[in-house]
């Protein structure tokens, strides 16, 4: 079938994987989603193996694949660091998942050649939309303060500030779904993610988020009259919300204890540190975490910060690969630039400054680091399709 149906088998994984893009935007790490993944994977290599059309394709696609060569270097030292680690066991795991990322990295490039690039953003910006609305109606509004956004809907992301995260990438994909459709109709959803970003009462992301919107807006701008009534509409309606509700108040109390907070990340990031120049080279391994108590009495097993984390558990070696596969990330910028794709570097360098502040590791089945870091990765390193790929 592979062999006389290649055409049939590479549509179908590729709606399967928009299907699980889909669902896992609403249904975070659910099994029943995961599978589909697993089915386009199945698919994805059976296509490789099987048909002599689409591994000449693949092959031929020859500047991705460079550019793979770096998440590959990642992905498999820190696989091996298990051997170092207090469970070396663990090794197996962690090269499944290692195998997992790089073809969901994969599957997002050929959809791309395929033109569906506009599904997968599709269906992140729809999906995202529907976490959000199903948590506004799922959360308990007496104490949201305390939960904020947190304790709502059950297969949301676990942490808040991940959820956080979520929203600011469903609005970078729904921009860019928005561009590939012309249907600015779907701006009116944009208030939805904005409002539940807000709600959160998490300050890293919305840095991040606000941070980048400005850099999207000044760089190589080529906005129509439409498209900036639209934007000031959308924060218009936000804002206003938030001065008729007490939710004001919240906020900048939130805004205003980001001082305080800075310095108990600080404390945090010098034990991390002081724990990695124990073992500088290689670090401590895979599944080294923090045992600290913070300032405030709160026991820390994170690092709040995937860089230090990567020098933790990887060493001055980890870090450096980490360091090569976001800069060679950066490299691709100018070429999505060069065909106004900013918001794909918009949804990149989101990515790098939202990690600044978060340290859970980025090695797994599908779970929220799949869109908040491997899904911005895949993005940047699919550089606008040449003619001269067939």
């Amino acid at each position: 079938m592979l062999l006389k149906n290649n055409s049939r088998v590479e549509k179908s994984y590729a709606f399967i994987f928009i299907a699980f893009i889909f669902l896992s935007s609403i249904f975070c790490n659910t099994s029943k989603v995961n599978l589909l993944f697993h089915i386009a994977l199945i698919l994805f290599i059976g296509t490789l193996i099987f048909s002599h059309e689409s591994r000449k394709r693949f092959i031929n696609d020859r500047a991705f694949l460079k550019g793979l060569i770096f998440p590959f270097l990642f992905l498999i030292y820190f696989s091996l660091s298990n051997l170092w680690s207090n469970n070396p066991g663990n090794i197996s795991s962690t090269l499944k998942h290692a195998l997992y990322l790089l073809t969901f990295i994969c599957l997002y490039r050929q959809l791309d050649k395929f033109g569906y690039k506009k599904y997968v953003m599709g269906a992140v910006f729809i999906g995202m939309t529907f976490l959000s609305i199903l948590t506004l109606i799922m959360v308990d509004k007496t104490h949201l303060t305390t939960n904020r956004l947190g304790v709502a809907f059950p297969w949301a992301p676990d942490n808040v500030i991940d959820l956080a995260g979520y929203m600011a990438i469903g609005m970078f994909c729904g921009i860019i779904f928005i561009r590939e459709t012309g249907k600015n109709w779907l701006y009116l959803l944009m208030p939805v993610l904005l409002t539940s970003l807000l709600l959160t009462q998490s300050r890293g992301p919305l840095i991040a988020f606000i941070s980048v919107f400005i850099l999207l807006f000044i760089i190589n701008p080529r906005y129509t009259t439409k498209n900036i009534l639209y934007g000031l509409g959308i924060i218009t309606v936000v804002i206003a919300v938030i001065f008729m509700t007490k939710f004001y108040d919240i906020f900048i109390g939130r805004m205003e204890s980001l001082y305080q907070q800075s310095f108990i990340r600080f404390g945090i990031w010098q034990h991390a540190l002081e724990m990695a120049k124990q073992k500088p080279i290689w670090g401590w391994g895979y599944n080294q975490s923090l045992t600290f108590v913070n300032s405030i009495g709160q026991n820390i097993t994170t690092t709040h910060t995937i860089y230090l984390a990567s020098l933790l558990k990887g060493g001055i070696v980890g870090l450096a690969l980490l360091a090569m596969l976001i800069g060679y990330g950066l490299l691709q910028a100018p070429k999505h630039m060069k065909e106004n794709h900013k918001t794909e570097v918009s949804i990149f360098i989101f990515c790098l400054i939202y990690y600044m502040s978060q340290g859970m590791f980025i090695i797994g089945n599908p779970q929220e680091f799949w869109f908040l870091f491997w899904f911005p990765l895949a993005v940047i390193l699919s550089t606008p399709i040449q003619k001269t790929i067939s």
